[in-house]
């Protein structure tokens, strides 16, 4: 095999529940050799992708971040009842930030970190440029959260920010300004990583794919909700497309996972099944290994 520990920039795409697939596809390259956590500087991810980034950058051991995902009873982190979805009207999403707290909160916790630390505070102990993607709604512009641009930010807040799917999840409010879901406007930040003088042979990227797939339609059986992330997701696919259009970049490891429409639906299912969850991570595995069949043919 060819150099093993050149990689030295993470770029993971957001993708909601299709983020367990990609943090399996990190752990199964690190685990061939392609890269290590010792070696790298720089994570930049949106939404589902700076969750992961941030699992990553505090370098737990993988067996203990598999066993997270998979046996963590996630239907009592993402629960609702009909009260959040009429409280909605008015506070603009059925979840809140609490959700983001209890996902990261005992990890920061198991490495002796308080929940209130700061984006410059992570810098100082993981030594890792992370970089977390918003999308600011008045201005309607991608915000690029880090220890240099935000340093006094806190993780859980920059996490949110980025991740907090607009219907599903509330906005995040901070000196006026209205910080929404990173995916609409830089779902897969690599020209962001490419434009801070990354070299494109220390990248390992993991996106969406780049050509239009078949997705689910909409029937008179599909729900008000169904409805609403289906548009969200045809915007989101049309943002990514327009931002790669006629852009050029070659990166050896950039592997594609697959998109998913998601519902309020996909969140309730897959938090209460860690069947669900496994099958996610599986078809990482099967993603990376015919991602490498096809490297060296």
């Amino acid at each position: 095999m060819e150099e093993t520990t050149t990689i030295k920039h993470l770029v993971i795409t957001g993708g909601g529940i299709a983020g367990i697939t990609a943090y399996s596809i990190l752990r199964e390259s690190h685990k061939s050799g392609i890269w290590n956590i010792e070696h790298i500087e720089s994570i930049y991810g949106t939404s589902a992708g700076a969750i992961i980034g941030i699992f990553i950058a505090l370098k737990y051991d993988w067996a203990e971040i598999d066993n997270y995902i998979i046996k963590r009873p996630w239907e009592n982190v993402f629960k609702f009842d009909i009260d959040a979805v009429l409280r909605s009207f008015d506070s603009k999403g059925i979840l809140g930030k609490k959700i983001i707290e209890e996902m990261i909160c005992p990890l920061l916790k198991g490495k002796d970190l308080e929940p209130t630390i700061t984006m410059k505070e992570l810098y100082e102990y993981s030594k890792i440029h992370i970089h977390i993607f918003s999308t600011e709604i008045h201005k309607y512009e991608t915000i690029d959260i880090s220890h240099k641009t935000h340093p006094d930010w806190r993780v859980i807040d920059a996490v949110y920010c980025s991740a907090c799917l607009p219907i599903i999840f509330m906005p995040y409010f901070k000196d006026g300004g209205c910080y929404s879901d990173g995916g609409i406007t830089n779902n897969y930040p690599i020209y962001t990583c490419l434009e801070n003088g990354a070299n494109p042979d220390e990248i390992l990227g993991i996106t969406l794919p780049k050509e239009q797939e078949k997705t689910k339609t909409i029937t008179e059986e599909s729900s008000l909700f169904d409805y609403l992330s289906f548009i969200l997701n045809k915007m989101y696919k049309q943002a990514y497309l327009s931002s790669i259009k006629n852009k050029d970049y070659t990166i050896k490891y950039e592997i594609e996972i697959e998109n998913a429409i998601i519902s309020l639906y996909d969140f309730v299912h897959i938090s209460s099944s860690q069947k669900e969850r496994s099958l996610l991570l599986d078809k990482g595995v099967g993603i990376w290994n015919k991602f490498m069949e096809n490297l060296v043919k």
